[in-house]
Parts: structure tokens; C-alpha cells; sequence
């Protein structure tokens, strides 16, 4: 594994979580034991099957960069990504480890349509011309993306949930298809400005690239990772089961305003829990993704009903909202010494009527009421810099 593929494969593991990222890439598939190799990295992620194939140019420096480029880059790279798509499509088991050490079946992404990145390391000064390509346009396979490796690090700084990155690669595809010619004379810093100011492709305006610049990018209050970090400790499952998969896919479908509000709960939860005292429970629901959270802060005192409460609590919040998925959160903590546990639950079923839950929720609402906010989906502050 060259360097270039260490570094993606830590960036995607960052990004779209390690449960869903995979650069372990050889799999057996004969009784033999003979092995083939997919792309330098494949994330799976629900509806999202992103192929990458990693390009560094290691050698000393005098070889033609132009040759290089088209030799390994829109050559080998692509051809490798072909063939990636076709073992996909060939064998039925494809076995390979993610990057949490879980072996999944790969292959069951087949029926998916593919998103093809090719991420490329010039080590060299390289023309902005082979630069500001944006795609290889493959007769068999469809637009392949072209990055500068620098330029995806950019994408990863700035956009930081994976339904960000998908949005945002089915974005760029579009503005392409629409704009080839004036677009492969731009920088992907434009692209980037563009989409956060719109998705409509129809046209390019210069002044987006400004974007860049005057985004508030206030990542401490969407970021999440504390969270995930120690996620699979704190969920009511088997030790040994991968059914907290769910609630990490649920979390990596959450916007950056989802998330916001999502932590800003979390973080309520737990102070609340301080204080001793009966507090109605917090919860929002991404229009994103149709699935509920529901955070439920504990007196101490009552700790050993947890798994009674969170589980009541979350099915009590997945019917009053009329959806198909919710996920609870409960916290209690020690009076005296200070510690606090944190615990999680995972409800999906198809939503019906039932009486006894109308009778319920009358008898005893036991929600604050929810507000429907209109959000934004990037703030851009024209005088950050002035």
C-alpha cells in the first residue's frame, strides 16, 4: 500500500466511519484460494457504493508527467475500476474486511450504481490543464471522477457528513454535464464554492468561488466523533452482534444541521441528568432520512429501569411522529461520584395505527411539543473577511 492509499484509506475511515470502509481489497474467489483484488478503497454505506483507485507517481521525477497521467490515471486506474465493477457483478461472495476488522459480503452493493473516484498523486508540478479535469468519460462505465489529491482533502475539510459528499459528488457530475467545457477551466475550489451556494447547474457564475473563504465552518457543533468513538460499548445488543451498524448508518445519513441539533441534545441530555429530577424527554426528526431520535435524561435513582425507559420512550416517539425508524438515547449519572452512563436503542418497523398507543399518548403526553424550523444548508458570511 503506497502512502497516497494509507492516507485515503485513514481520510475515508474518518469520514464515512471505519464500519463502512473497506482497503483491504483481495478476496478468494475459487475453492482454490486464488485471489483477485477490487479498487484501492470501497465504501458501502447503505444506498452509497463509492470505488476509489488511489494514483501515486513515485518515481524520480523526470518520466513525462503528461504521459504519467494519461498512462496511469486515465488508463490503469480507470481499467482497474472496470474491473472492480465487474467482479461485482461476476461473483455473488465477496468477503473482505472492513476497517473496524468485520469480514462483510461486498458483493450484496452490487445492485447499486457505483460512484467512481479516481484520486491521483502527482508528487511533481502538474498543468493546471490535466489538473482542472473533472472526469474521464468511459463508454462502459459512465463518468469516472477525476481528483487532484489535494483537491479531495479540500472536499473532506470542508464537507463532513457523508450525505454531504454524496450530494455533493452527484452535484458536481450534473454541473459537468452541463457546463464540460467552461468547467474543465476551473478550479475544484469553484465547484466547491457553487455547491454551497446552490445546487442549480444551469449556469457558472465566477463570484462563487468567494464561497470558500466566507463559509462558517463551525465544525465543533456538528462533529460527532466522541460519540462514535465508543459507540459500540453503550448499545443494548449482543456482545459479539454488528445490529449497531443501524444506528451508525442512521448517524452518517444526518446533514450537518441534523447533526447540530442532534448534539446540542446529546450534550442537553446529559446535563440534564445532573440535576435528579424528572425532565420530559428531547427529540428531533431528520426530514433527511425519516428516522427519530429521542434523548431521555434519568434520575439516578431509577438507573435500573433504563432499558424499560429508553425502550418505551423511543417506540412511544416513533408512533407519535407516524415513522418507520427511531433511535433512543437515555443518560443517568452518579449524584456523588460524578459518572455518568449512556446507553442506546434501535426501533424500525413499518408504522400502523394502534388504539392502545392513541389511548396512551392522550392519557399521558409524554413529549415536548415539536417545531418545525426552516434551516440553512451553509451560512456564507459575506463580511467574515472584511
Amino acid at each position: 500500500m503506497t502512502e497516497s492509499e494509507k492516507y485515503i484509506a485513514e481520510l475515508n475511515s474518518s469520514f464515512f466511519f471505519k464500519e463502512f470502509t473497506y482497503s483491504s481489497t483481495k478476496f478468494k474467489f475459487d475453492e482454490k484460494g486464488q485471489e483477485l483484488e477490487l479498487a484501492d478503497n470501497v465504501v458501502w454505506l447503505d444506498n452509497l457504493l463509492l470505488i476509489s483507485q488511489i494514483k501515486e507517481r513515485n518515481d524520480s521525477g523526470n518520466s513525462n508527467i503528461e504521459n504519467w497521467f494519461k498512462n496511469k490515471v486515465l488508463r490503469k486506474a480507470v481499467k482497474q475500476i472496470k474491473d472492480t465493477i465487474s467482479y461485482f457483478e461476476i461473483y455473488k461472495e465477496i468477503s473482505i474486511p472492513n476497517e473496524k476488522g468485520h469480514i462483510l459480503n461486498v458483493s450484496e452493493a452490487r445492485k447499486l450504481e457505483p460512484i467512481k473516484l479516481i484520486i491521483y498523486a502527482p508528487n511533481h508540478q502538474f498543468p493546471e490543464t490535466l489538473r482542472f479535469q473533472k472526469f474521464y468519460k468511459s463508454k462502459e462505465i459512465g463518468n469516472v471522477h477525476l481528483f487532484h489529491i489535494e483537491d479531495y482533502l479540500w472536499i473532506c475539510k470542508y464537507l463532513i457528513t457523508p450525505f454531504e459528499i454524496k450530494e455533493y459528488l452527484d452535484f458536481r457530475e450534473l454541473l459537468f454535464l452541463n457546463n464540460e467545457k467552461e468547467l474543465n477551466n476551473l478550479p475544484e475550489q469553484y465547484v466547491l464554492g457553487h455547491y454551497l451556494e446552490t445546487l442549480d447547474t444551469s449556469m457558472l457564475n465566477p463570484k462563487y468561488v468567494g464561497n470558500l473563504k466566507n463559509l462558517v465552518h463551525d465544525k465543533d457543533e456538528f462533529d460527532i466523533s466522541f460519540i462514535i468513538d465508543n459507540f459500540k460499548e453503550k448499545i443494548r445488543i449482543e456482545p459479539d452482534s454488528l445490529d449497531y451498524y443501524a444506528i451508525i448508518r442512521e448517524l452518517a445519513k444526518l446533514t450537518r444541521t441534523d447533526l447540530r441539533e442532534f448534539k446540542k441534545r446529546y450534550l442537553l441530555a446529559i446535563e440534564k441528568s445532573k440535576t435528579q429530577e424528572f425532565t420530559l424527554p428531547y427529540r428531533i426528526t431528520s426530514l433527511n432520512s425519516q428516522c427519530g431520535f429521542v434523548f431521555i435524561p434519568l434520575e439516578y435513582e431509577r438507573s435500573e429501569y433504563w432499558q424499560n425507559v429508553i425502550i418505551n420512550f423511543t417506540e412511544a416517539n416513533k408512533y407519535d411522529q407516524k415513522i418507520n425508524k427511531c433511535i433512543g438515547m437515555i443518560v443517568y449519572q452518579h449524584p456523588t461520584e460524578k459518572y455518568f452512563d449512556v446507553n442506546w436503542y434501535y426501533s424500525e418497523s413499518e408504522w400502523e395505527h394502534n388504539e392502545e398507543f392513541e389511548k396512551l399518548l392522550r392519557a399521558n403526553y409524554p413529549f415536548r411539543t415539536v417545531k418545525i424550523e426552516k434551516t440553512y444548508r451553509y451560512y456564507i458570511d459575506e463580511n467574515k473577511n472584511v
